[in-house]
């Protein structure tokens, strides 16, 4: 019996390490060179992953179209409105890639959410209404883009065409990307924190960021990918599934390739 019962425990033991848990890295890479970069968007495309640079109006092609695997596709370059100096995020709605431009006009800045073709080209957009928000973070959720709202600490829904729907508060600190999965929006929130929170606001989990510097999010369909916004700069593979793992190996790097 005592053969048996240490047998069964090693077995166990054995099948919890196969999985991941929440906030375990499964794989890192390090972003493609680029003068000046920032990183502060993530987009994934089928079998691509779009990264999107603070400073992307310059003529340097400060958006990169990657692989999965870390290898460096495309560059392209988001035609910008003036006057404007910075732009925020970026997620893809199946067709198109949108972004925020922070757009100065009396009497004060105006977030500009603009959408691009996967080539670079401009396909519209539409301006903010009434008080400014400082948004840095946008999503996708299949039907609506969702934006942080920044200077009011609250998650906006707009529709494509720019008409506010809804309007929450958000509980905890907002400055980063954002992303949509299973009816919940992830992002970095500070403290060193990735969180995940429901459509109204509240917050259901979060787990250690991989850096210090993670300020851009992403999701495939099943994982997470996350970008350091300073150097050095790495994209990391997130899981964020809890699968047959005692809560204690939450957050535990798995696998780690830099």
């Amino acid at each position: 019996m005592k053969k048996i019962t240490l047998k069964l425990a090693a077995a166990t033991i054995l099948a919890a390490t196969a999985y991941a848990a929440m906030g375990d890295v499964l794989t890192s890479w390090p972003v493609p060179s680029l003068p000046y970069p920032r990183i502060n968007g993530i987009a994934v495309e089928g079998e691509y992953i779009w990264l999107k640079d603070e400073y992307s109006e310059y003529e340097d092609k400060r958006v990169l179209k990657c692989t999965k695997g870390g290898s460096l596709v495309d560059r392209i370059n988001f035609p910008y409105p003036a006057p404007s100096v910075y732009s925020y995020g970026v997620t893809f709605d199946g067709l198109y890639l949108w972004t925020i431009y922070r757009e100065w006009h009396a009497p004060g800045p105006f977030d500009s959410h603009r959408k691009y073709t996967t080539t670079g080209s401009y396909a519209g957009g539409f301006l903010e209404q009434g008080l400014y928000h400082w948004s840095v973070g946008i999503a996708w959720d299949g039907g609506y883009l969702w934006t942080d709202g920044g200077r009011f600490k609250s998650q906006l829904k707009y529709t494509t065409a720019g008409t506010l729907v809804a309007t929450f508060p958000m509980t905890v600190g907002v400055g980063s990307d954002m992303a949509y999965y299973k009816r919940q929006l992830w992002y970095y929130g500070g403290g060193g924190l990735v969180y995940g929170v429901t459509l109204n606001g509240s917050v259901v989990a979060s787990f250690p960021a991989p850096s210090g510097s993670c300020a851009a999010v992403g999701f495939d369909g099943e994982y997470l990918w996350t970008a350091d916004r300073n150097k050095p700069q790495y994209i990391y593979k997130v899981d964020i599934e809890v699968v047959g793992v005692a809560p204690a190996s939450v957050g535990k790097v798995k696998a780690l390739f830099r």
